[in-house]
């Protein structure tokens, strides 16, 4: 604090004289300066009151000021605005009005200019067209009338030329079976020869036998016979029994040199058989192998007689097709080819009828070529005649119900029903053209009219 001359006791203070005045000043002075502190806070106080009352009415009078600003400014631009739509509509309406009419003007010219090009372009395409439709027409007709005559005379050649071919694998057919039945022949052959080379060499092994057990005998007695010499006392020596006993042994050993040589002979012999069987079993398979070939052969033999059977019998159908085409399209109904046409008769398929029975190969007594025998003019163009006429009063009868009302019957057409079966009948839909379908068609259509 700055004080001196003080003393500080337990329970008191000591001061010195004059100590007191200098406390008083002090105090004063403290005094002084609080005072001084509190004056300042209270002015500063109002001073901010006064302040902040200033500072919220200026704000008040620069936020109306602002705000009515704020407010002429947003409606000058709110008018800007508005005056500048308006002159956008106005300015788009007149330009819309004038491109529309321009726009209108265009097209319609141009509307002109591709109408005048279309109308151009339709004339020359009709023209073309036209042209078109007579050139493919009377290319069609042109090339139909070529394709006809080439279609008949390529199936008069095939015709000819398929039943050239058909008799000659015919023949050919023939041969190969006369030359199987001939194997067959020799395959019988050989197998009976086997079983009688088989019969000997199973004589032959007991003949081995027997000769065998023969030797085994006598060897047997042999060693008996020297046995009994051995046996015997010397003391009795009889010349007469001595020499029966060399006479036996002598008769044993030519018997069993005899057997020997038999038995050479039936090896070589046996050998000789076993080779001859060996040749014969390799004959035999090869004779077997050619046996299969041969039966397969057979087989297609059989296979190529029943194809050229059925060509034939399609030859004939598409020359009675063609004999009808012929009728048809001939005004006299002549036949176009003068020539006698051959005919197979043949009778129902036997073991006689010259198929193959163990090779053996016969002419069936009942297939004959029957040939036409030619007759006279008048008398062929009569019965044609007649057919013709037939032809066309049927044709008028089947017009005549046609064009009648029928009815039905069973649910089905009654007039349907007769054509077809009448066109069927006639085989007028194996004909590539007719007249009576033309005339159905007419008579139909009179009637729907």
């Amino acid at each position: 604090m700055g004080l001196k001359g003080y003393q500080m006791g337990k329970t008191k203070v000591f001061l010195r004289a004059g100590q007191m005045a200098e406390l008083d000043a002090r105090r004063a002075e403290v005094l002084g300066n609080a005072a001084k502190i509190i004056q300042r806070q209270t002015r500063t106080y109002i001073a901010r009151r006064e302040f902040i009352a200033m500072r919220k009415a200026a704000i008040k009078l620069q936020t109306r000021w602002r705000g009515k600003l704020a407010r002429i400014l947003f409606e000058q631009m709110r008018r800007e605005a508005a005056a500048v739509n308006i002159q956008k509509n106005f300015r788009r309406y007149v330009s819309r009005t004038s491109y529309l009419s321009t726009k209108s003007s265009a097209v319609t010219l141009q509307t002109g200019l591709r109408a005048m090009v279309s109308h151009k372009e339709f004339r020359f395409r009709k023209q073309t067209k036209a042209a078109i439709c007579i050139q493919a027409h009377f290319r069609c007709h042109r090339e139909y009338s070529y394709y006809q005559h080439l279609q008949k005379a390529a199936l008069i050649t095939q015709c000819g030329w398929r039943r050239r071919v058909a008799r000659r694998e015919l023949r050919k057919l023939k041969m190969a079976a006369r030359e199987t039945g001939a194997l067959k022949e020799a395959k019988d052959k050989l197998e009976k020869r086997v079983e009688e080379l088989s019969w000997r060499l199973q004589f032959e092994k007991r003949l081995r036998k027997q000769l065998e057990e023969a030797n085994a005998n006598i060897v047997k007695e042999r060693e008996a016979a020297r046995k009994a010499i051995e046996e015997a006392p010397p003391v009795i020596k009889e010349t007469p029994v001595m020499v029966e006993d060399t006479e036996k042994i002598n008769m044993l050993t030519a018997e069993v040199e005899s057997l020997k040589a038999q038995l050479e002979k039936e090896r070589q012999t046996m050998e000789d058989e076993r080779k001859a069987r060996a040749d014969a079993e390799v004959r035999n398979s090869e004779l077997a192998k050619k046996l299969e070939d041969s039966d397969r052969k057979l087989d297609q033999l059989q296979d190529s007689v029943q194809r050229l059977e059925e060509k034939l019998s399609n030859t004939e159908s598409e020359n009675q097709v063609l004999r009808q085409q012929a009728l048809t399209m001939s005004p006299t109904g002549k036949p176009i080819s003068g020539r006698p046409k051959a005919v197979f008769l043949q009778s129902p398929k036997t073991p006689e009828n010259g198929n193959v029975i163990n090779g053996e190969t016969k002419v069936a007594p009942d297939t004959i070529l029957a040939t036409p025998i030619p007759r006279e003019p008048e008398s062929e163009e009569k019965p044609q005649k007649s057919l013709n006429e037939k032809q066309q009063e049927n044709q008028e009868l089947l017009i005549k119900c046609v064009s009648q009302n029928l009815g039905f019957s069973g649910g089905k057409p009654v007039a349907a029903s007769v054509i077809y079966k009448s066109l069927l009948h006639w085989r007028s839909f194996e004909v590539e053209r007719t007249s009576i379908f033309d005339r159905i068609i007419q008579t139909i259509a009179v009637a729907i009219e």
